[in-house]
């Protein structure tokens, strides 16, 4: 019987050693970095044991806000290691921070793993404020964005490149003066003014400036460029298609929306249409002259039939912008 029941033991033992599975462990679950320069990218590959007798399977890694994951082996021998390629972009985070990556593997002890960045990040170059934000309209006087910059640590610093990612930025650097400069700060301060050309198109800015310094702990500082390049005017709808129209709908009208994003109000003089049968009047708003109007077309009974495919030119006191068109298509039935 003793003897029986050893046997069983053992039978069971090497059953239960059979169905060890996948066991993931990792070697360094964190990893602190302490003290960097803001901007500065962390990258670290981490390493993940696998201690069973079966094939470690990672299904999937969640990464933070903030941490990206270039790559990562799916799949771990037993008693091999594996790694996970993690970089966290310190760009947008200021003091102590954290990010956590979530590993989900197919060890049904442990399926899911955190690992963990961990860092203080300092900011070794000042910039205030920080950002430079537009709201810019196009050919009007531009007033510069001024930045200040110096070293937190007192270090004299000089700005060696600044790589701006349009070529209708324009950058110029001096000393900070007067009120520009922080009553704080030690050593010297630089004064950095971004401004935009009148070749700046019409759309959103989202990008950012890369300033170069000679400080050996932080040489690069990035500062967000962001807002919009506007038209002098916006006509909306930009353009009018009228599809197909039955004569015997005739007269139609429509209303356009004319707005002057300009500082200086204007008026808006005429309306030309160069075709029969298309007619437009002007109304000025009453809370918003010199700024917004109605343009009231008409498409009137002696339209001929047939395609018709015409530009309204609408003609302002803009000496900047004078003529502004909007294309105006169909069809008479």
């Amino acid at each position: 019987m003793r003897r029986l029941l050893i046997t069983a033991l053992l039978a069971f033992s090497a059953s239960a050693a059979l169905a060890a599975g996948p066991e993931a462990v990792p070697v360094e679950p964190v990893i602190d970095f302490e003290i960097v320069p803001r901007g500065e990218k962390l990258i670290h590959t981490f390493e993940i044991r696998n201690e069973g007798d079966q094939p470690l399977e990672i299904t999937s890694v969640r990464p933070a806000c903030g941490c990206t994951i270039a790559d990562f082996d799916k799949v771990i021998a037993p008693g091999k290691i594996g790694k996970i390629k993690a970089t966290v972009d310190t760009s947008d985070f200021f003091g102590p921070i954290a990010k956590a990556i979530a590993v989900f593997t197919n060890d049904s002890d442990n399926p899911k793993l955190a690992l963990t960045v961990k860092a203080n990040v300092k900011p070794f170059i000042a910039v205030v404020p920080g950002y430079a934000r537009f709201n810019y309209v196009q050919d009007e006087p531009m007033k510069p964005i001024g930045q200040t910059i110096w070293a937190e640590d007192g270090r004299e610093i000089q700005i060696v490149d600044v790589g701006v990612p349009y070529d209708w930025v324009d950058i110029a650097i001096r000393d900070a003066v007067g009120a520009e400069r922080d009553a704080d700060a030690t050593g010297n301060q630089l004064r950095l003014e971004v401004s935009l050309t009148s070749q700046a198109p019409v759309g959103a800015l989202r990008q950012y400036i890369e300033v170069t310094t000679n400080h050996p702990k932080q040489p690069k500082v990035k500062i967000p460029l962001s807002g919009f390049v506007r038209p002098r005017s916006h006509v909306t709808p930009m353009e009018l298609d009228f599809g197909q129209l039955d004569s015997a709908t005739l007269p139609l009208r429509r209303t356009l929306h004319f707005t002057n994003f300009a500082t200086q109000g204007i008026e808006v003089q005429t309306i030309e249409a160069g075709l029969t049968g298309i007619s437009a009047e002007v109304k000025p708003s009453e809370n918003q002259p010199g700024h917004r109007f109605q343009l009231l077309l008409t498409l009137s009974p002696d339209m001929p039939k047939g395609t018709f495919d015409t530009v309204l030119r609408i003609r302002t006191t803009d000496t900047a912008n004078p003529i502004v068109e909007v294309p105006v298509k169909g069809t008479v039935l």
